[in-house]
């Protein structure tokens, strides 16, 4: 209330001198007048009283009008700077030069003024500094949110690749099961076919059928192999390999195989360290990528071959079951038509293909993929549609000292002269029958036995009268290893020879060395097995 009460106050003490001169004028008038003797002329009087009164009245319309000027200037003033501060121009100021009774409400509209001011830069101070904050936590949640997008691809790439991993290996024991009981079908096959022409004249009219039924057992070997190594149970010897040397002489065969249509760049690194491997398999590895990629190029384009050290974090070497320290990289990429994501997941599947029928059996890629598995490697694949594909593997270096292939070759093999016992443990009885009848058509002794525990019967029946034991591997109950170990406890002088059409992973290096002995992989002919048997009692 004391603050609104301010301006009227104001007024009134503004207008109390032209007023109080006015009072002042109209009382000397009237004194005046009464002073004048009443015997005076009377017109005169009036004329005097009328004078004095205009007199007065001037005056206070004068006194009126400056104290109205003197009033309306400094209030137009702070009329004026408060509009300005309005309509935002906060740096307008009143004048210094106010006096009087404004000067108050002039520096209380300056005070009201800075303050306004001030609070405003606080104000923007404190918007800018939000929104400073605002940005570095937009930042940090944008940083944060990539990081988790990337991270989540990169989980869902690790689940892909290991369920891939999974299937891969589920169809590599599945692939293997077929191959084992495919080639026992075969040994007999081959070997009844063998021992049929052995039999009878080669003029024989039944020759003919034999010899076909020996050729279509050979051929279907073919099929069994690249499952074999595809589910890397195939027995290869191995040795030390310079990676420049193998892709170069296979460049020289892919060159003529791919057609001339089909431009081949070799870029090797001179650096590239050995490793360990077969150079029969690495070479069917790039013959059978450089036919897709032919295919895929449909005879023109350009295929390229490359070789580099490589590093390969201990994540992805988990994530691909694979173990090393140093490692190389072989390429191969062509400029074909590429692959969507679906038929990349499938290209290593056995039987799987997308050439047109009668063209691929679609084992190419997977016994690349069991190869490479089966050398301690992986794979990666990248492909873009209408761009082309580029096939990544991974081999681990080694300093391991192998026997060469030509020291091996080299060895002597003693031929026996025959009449030895032997032990033949196999749990299929075509197999057992037929490998009996060539064994003992070579003038052996033949034991046969259907089983680990009838063989351990004989086993102690016979004792050291017993020369070799030939088992198979996979058998049930008793495998062949525990049945070697049984029988080396009560013959330790015995032979061993591990006979299977299904894995050798089951027999480790140290079993074979720890007893001398062999292994003979199925299907096999009459002479590979009288071979094997030589070799074995020769050792």
């Amino acid at each position: 209330m004391r603050d609104s009460q301010t301006p009227s106050i104001f007024l009134w003490r503004t207008l109390a001198l032209p007023f109080g001169a006015l009072v002042v004028c109209l009382g000397l008038i009237i004194t005046v007048a009464h002073s004048i003797p009443v015997t005076a002329n009377g017109v005169w009087r009036e004329w005097l009283l009328i004078f004095l009164a205009l007199g007065a009245l001037v005056a206070a319309v004068a006194t009126c009008i400056r104290a109205g000027r003197s009033m309306a200037v400094p209030v137009a003033h702070l009329v004026e700077v408060a509009m300005a501060v309005k309509n935002g121009r906060a740096r307008h100021r009143a004048s210094d030069k106010v006096a009087g009774e404004f000067r108050p409400l002039a520096e209380a509209l300056n005070q009201m003024i800075e303050a306004r001011q001030r609070a405003e830069e606080k104000l923007k101070l404190a918007q800018e500094s939000l929104e400073l904050k605002v940005h570095a936590r937009t930042v940090e949640l944008w940083r944060a949110n990539k990081a988790l997008r990337e991270e989540m691809e990169q989980r869902a790439k690790a689940e892909r690749e290991l369920q891939q991993a999974q299937k891969m290996d589920a169809l590599g024991k599945f692939a293997g099961s077929i191959a084992h009981d495919f080639n026992n079908l075969l040994t007999v096959i081959i070997g009844g076919a063998e021992c049929a022409m052995q039999q009878l004249r080669p003029d024989h009219e039944a020759m003919q059928f034999l010899r076909t039924i020996w050729k279509a057992g050979e051929s279907a070997t073919g099929l069994t192999r690249p499952l074999l190594t595809f589910s890397r149970n195939e027995v290869r010897e191995v040795e030390p390999l310079c990676l420049n040397d193998c892709v170069k002489e296979t460049a020289m065969l892919v060159k003529r195989l791919i057609g001339v249509n089909i431009k081949v760049n070799l870029h090797l690194a001179p650096d590239v360290p050995k490793i360990v491997g077969n150079t029969n398999q690495l070479q069917q590895v790039l013959v059978n990528l450089a036919v897709n990629a032919r295919d895929a190029m449909n005879g023109e384009g350009v295929l390229t071959m490359s070789t580099v050290k490589a590093t390969v974090d201990p994540e992805t070497q988990l994530r691909h079951g694979a173990t090393g320290a140093d490692w190389v990289e072989l390429r191969c990429g062509d400029s074909g038509c590429g692959m969507d994501a679906e038929t990349k997941s499938r290209i290593f599947e056995p039987f799987f293909t997308t050439k047109p029928a009668g063209r691929g059996t679609g084992l190419g890629l997977a016994t690349v993929f069991g190869i490479v598995h089966q050398m301690g490697g992986f794979l990666e694949v990248e492909s873009t549609v209408g761009v082309g594909t580029t096939f990544r593997i991974f081999l681990p270096v080694t300093d391991q000292v192998m026997e060469s292939a030509e020291e091996t070759a080299a060895a002597p093999m003693l031929v026996s002269a025959g009449g030895e016992t032997l032990l033949l443990v196999e749990d299929e009885d075509e197999i057992r029958e037929l490998a009996t009848l060539m064994l003992e058509g070579k003038g052996y002794r033949v034991l046969s036995a259907p089983n680990a525990e009838e063989a351990i019967v004989i086993a102690k029946k016979e004792g050291a009268n017993i020369h070799a034991l030939i088992t198979d591997v996979v058998m049930p109950r008793i495998n062949g290893v525990q049945l070697a170990e049984i029988v080396v406890e009560m013959i330790p002088n015995i032979r061993i020879l591990f006979v299977s059409g299904h894995c050798r992973e089951s027999v480790s290096p140290e079993t074979l060395a720890g007893h001398k002995a062999d292994y003979l992989q199925k299907p096999y002919r009459s002479d590979s097995l009288i071979g094997a048997v030589q070799q074995v009692l020769a050792s």
